[in-house]
C-alpha cells in the first residue's frame, strides 16, 4: 500500500510503500519516484519524519545527483550503440544501421554476432527503442529457460515470467508468484544471474529477506552473500543507451 508524507517545510516529499517482505524501515531514492520510504506491516507512521529528517542529507545528495544526471541525459543523448556485449550469455554483436523507406524501425540478426537496426534509422529513439524490444526478446529467449530450469531443478513454482526494463531492480517476485526480470541482466557475468534468479525463486517460498530467507537461497546458492557483495555498483555495466 502507499502513501505520501512530508509536508513539513525543508522535508524532503517521501512516498510510503508498506511491504509484506520488510522487517526494518528503508529508504530508497530513484530518479523515476524520488524518496520512498518501506516499512513493515503495521509500523507506526508519526515515527516516519523523524526518521526522515536524520537521513535528509543523504537523502538530498542522491537527489540532486539524479537531477544533475537527467539533466546531462537531457543535453546529450546516449549514442547509437556499435557492439553489444552481454555478458550473461557470452555472446558480442556489431551493430549495422541500414536506412530504408518506411517510417518504423527493427532489428534483425543477420547472422550470428551481427545485427540490423533498419528502417528510419535517422532517428535515434527509435534506434534505441527497437535494440530496447530486442534486449527483452533475448532475455526471454534466454534467461526465462533458465530460471525455468532452476525452479524444475530445486523444486520452486512460480505463476509467470515478465521480462521488463526496471529502473531499480534487476528481478522481482510478487506475492502471487509472478517473476519479473529485467532486461539489464543481459549486461551481468552469469554467475551474478543466476544468484538473482535463485534469489527470486526463493522469495516464492519467503517473501521476506528474514534469515529464514537467507538460509534457504544459501541451500541453493553458498556464495550468494559473496555474490550479493559483488554486484555493488554493477548498474554501471549496463550502458547508457539501455536504460530507461
Amino acid at each position: 500500500m502507499d502513501s505520501s508524507g512530508s509536508d513539513q517545510d525543508g522535508m524532503p516529499p517521501y512516498r510510503v510503500r508498506t511491504s509484506l517482505r520488510a522487517i526494518h524501515v528503508r529508504l530508497q531514492v530513484s530518479p523515476a519516484e524520488g524518496l520512498t520510504v518501506i516499512v513493515p506491516r503495521g509500523f507506526d507512521l508519526n515515527r516516519l519524519p523523524a526518521i526522515v529528517e536524520k537521513k535528509k542529507t543523504w537523502v538530498e545528495t542522491h537527489l540532486r545527483r539524479f537531477a544533475a544526471a537527467a539533466k546531462s541525459r537531457s543535453a546529450d543523448p546516449p549514442a547509437l550503440p556499435e557492439t553489444i556485449a552481454l555478458a550473461a550469455l557470452g555472446e558480442s554483436w556489431q551493430v549495422e544501421y541500414r536506412p530504408a523507406k518506411t517510417a518504423r524501425v527493427g532489428v534483425r540478426s543477420a547472422e550470428p554476432g551481427r545485427l540490423v537496426v533498419y528502417g528510419a534509422v535517422d532517428r535515434p529513439s527509435a534506434c534505441l527503442a527497437a535494440l530496447k524490444l530486442w534486449l527483452r526478446g533475448r532475455t526471454r529467449e534466454t534467461l526465462v529457460p533458465q530460471l525455468i530450469h532452476l525452479a524444475d531443478s530445486h523444486g520452486f513454482k512460480f505463476r509467470e515470467a515478465v521480462v521488463r526494463g526496471q529502473k531499480t531492480r534487476w528481478a522481482s517476485c510478487s506475492a502471487r508468484g509472478t517473476i519479473s526480470l529485467s532486461y539489464k541482466l543481459l549486461f551481468l557475468e552469469n554467475e551474478a544471474v543466476r544468484s538473482v534468479l535463485l534469489h527470486e525463486l526463493c522469495h516464492t517460498v519467503v517473501m521476506d529477506h528474514s534469515p529464514r530467507f537467507w538460509a534457504l537461497l544459501t541451500r541453493f546458492e553458498p556464495e550468494c552473500k559473496a555474490i550479493r557483495k559483488g554486484m555493488r555498483g554493477a548498474e554501471r555495466r549496463v550502458p547508457a543507451w539501455a536504460e530507461g
